[in-house]
């Protein structure tokens, strides 16, 4: 679904790679001061370590990957997946299961220490478009 997007959208996967950011943080504290690009989402716990993102520069495509033991934060529901990554990196997760978490506007898969969550929304940039 998300490949079918950029093809409509006349985008290419490499321009969206080209105009990303990646970032990474050691506690979300540290995530909650310096998150580029508007407001850290919800659905990651305050225990949440070793937090990484890629992201577009107008804020539209993100994958995170966080490290914690907790379930996500607010209010999230089981749905059959829809799309997958658009933005990977050498730390996002090469399986996707069927069901996903939908968190935030994020779908969220569990990881071996954590959770991987991507959003695609082509709608509505964030503070940096």
């Amino acid at each position: 679904m998300a490949a079918l997007a950029l093809v409509l959208s006349g985008c290419s996967i490499e321009e969206y790679v080209v105009n990303s950011h990646e970032e990474s943080f050691g506690t979300y504290t540290a995530a909650a001061e310096d998150w580029v690009g508007g407001d850290m989402p919800e659905w990651i716990p305050t225990d949440a370590t070793g937090i990484r993102r890629i992201a577009t520069r107008d804020e539209r495509i993100s994958t995170i990957r966080i490290e914690t033991t907790s379930a996500p934060r607010g209010d999230c529901e089981e749905q059959p997946r829809e799309g997958v990554p658009v933005l990977t990196a050498t730390w996002s997760a090469a399986e996707r299961p069927d069901s996903v978490l939908v968190c935030d506007g994020y779908e969220i898969m569990p990881t071996e220490n954590g959770w991987l969550g991507w959003l695609y929304n082509p709608e509505e940039p964030g503070r940096l478009s």
